[in-house]
């Protein structure tokens, strides 16, 4: 009898499962490690987020485009492509850079850099901060940031990545 009860209660499966806030945090997990991965220091090309980053021109037309890196290409978006492959096929994803406009004033800037639809409510971000330099070797920075970044004053921008699972 209590060998019988002992062979039916190891062949038991349990399944749990899993919570929206399990997947919530394994989504964010996901997002974290892609843009870690994108902040590496890499031997040859330095610190591919930043580059992504110091090209940017201020526009919303998906024109990102570093051609040494190594992921992606140097046709159309390079960082939403990175991004793709990076990302599992069943997630979605926003990019946005947020910074200080001017040195001048305090005004937040948030500019939509992929735009792939409207989040859904089971969203989440994850976030890097990338700080520009005047000057700085190896970085060399697009025509819109060389008018905002001043030699002693470096502009830091928030690359903010919205996921969602579709």
């Amino acid at each position: 009898m209590i060998a019988t009860l002992l062979l039916v209660m190891e062949g038991a499966v349990v399944v749990t499962p899993q919570t929206g806030l399990v997947l919530d945090a394994n989504l964010k997990q996901i997002g974290d490690d892609a843009l870690t991965v994108l902040d590496t220091n890499d031997p040859f090309d330095g610190i591919i987020l930043k580059h992504y980053v110091a090209v940017w021109n201020n526009t919303t037309t998906n024109e990102i485009i570093y051609d040494t890196i190594l992921f992606g290409n140097s046709s159309g978006n390079a960082l939403n492509r990175s991004l793709s492959y990076l990302l599992p096929d069943d997630v979605l994803f926003n990019l946005d850079f947020i910074y200080v406009n001017d040195s001048t004033t305090d005004e937040v800037t948030v500019r939509r850099v992929i735009d792939n639809g409207e989040p859904g409510a089971d969203a989440v971000v994850s976030r890097r901060l990338v700080t520009l330099f005047a000057n700085e070797s190896g970085y060399p920075l697009s025509a819109y940031w060389n008018s905002t970044v001043f030699l002693n004053d470096p502009q830091v921008v928030e690359v903010r990545l919205t996921l969602w699972q579709v």
